[in-house]
């Protein structure tokens, strides 16, 4: 049980790093501004600029990888996923104070 809360601590994180920097800075040679850029109307626009959605994405990846690594029931599987998304966004809040 221990372990599954370490994965989980370590999960969070890198949901909420890679959702910051997709939606927020240049990236490396400034591939995410360009993506950006690129997708500046519609939904795509709004949702990568929003680093809550990009956690939403970001987190569906890392709670694939949990189920299928830790042997989890994958009726676990949404719950996970939102847990993870949530534990991102609250990072994001405390970040920003």
């Amino acid at each position: 049980m221990a372990s599954l809360c370490v994965w989980f601590i370590i999960a969070a994180f890198a949901t909420y790093y890679p959702a910051l920097v997709i939606a927020t800075q240049d990236g490396p040679w400034g591939a995410f501004d360009r993506l950006r850029q690129r997708w500046d109307t519609g939904y795509r626009g709004k949702a990568i600029r929003c680093p809550v959605c990009v956690a939403a994405y970001a987190a569906l990846v890392w709670a694939w990888l949990l189920c299928w690594r830790l042997d989890l029931d994958w009726l676990l599987f949404p719950i996970v996923w939102f847990a993870l998304a949530g534990a991102a966004t609250f990072l994001n809040k405390v970040w920003l104070r």
